[in-house]
């Protein structure tokens, strides 16, 4: 059972990840698509995951290091939920291909860019 003290390590990391995600998405890349935003927060959220992962087994860092930056931060910052509201959006639209491609990218893209960053991370360690 979470004690009040592993909550509000979550909560704190998942504030400055959610402040972290909405800056990305405030973004001009993209202005007139905002799934672009919520593509780029994913890859980099599970690139990240990969490299954090890597090296919390590295250091065996403690439990709190892992509620504060896994759940916490990288859970504030990552935004599957908006990728499935996105992606019901493009296909509501009309979108069809642009939602295929959205959604293939994204799990595609996310499970290379975490598989990796984890190797690569692991390489130099």
């Amino acid at each position: 059972m979470p004690t009040p003290y592993d909550i509000m390590i979550v909560a704190a990391g998942g504030a400055i990840g959610a402040v972290s995600r909405f800056m990305v998405q405030q973004c001009a890349l993209a202005p007139h698509e905002k799934y672009v935003h919520t593509l780029g927060v994913n890859i980099t959220g599970c690139m990240a995951i990969g490299i954090v992962w890597a090296l919390l087994m590295h250091f065996n860092a403690p439990q709190w290091v892992h509620r504060l930056l896994i759940a916490g931060f990288l859970g504030g910052y990552t935004t599957f939920s908006a990728f499935a509201l996105d992606s019901m959006q493009l296909i509501q639209s009309g979108r069809f291909v642009t939602a295929l491609t959205y959604v293939l990218f994204s799990v595609c893209g996310g499970f290379a860019a975490c598989f990796g960053a984890y190797f690569v991370t692991k390489q130099f360690l």
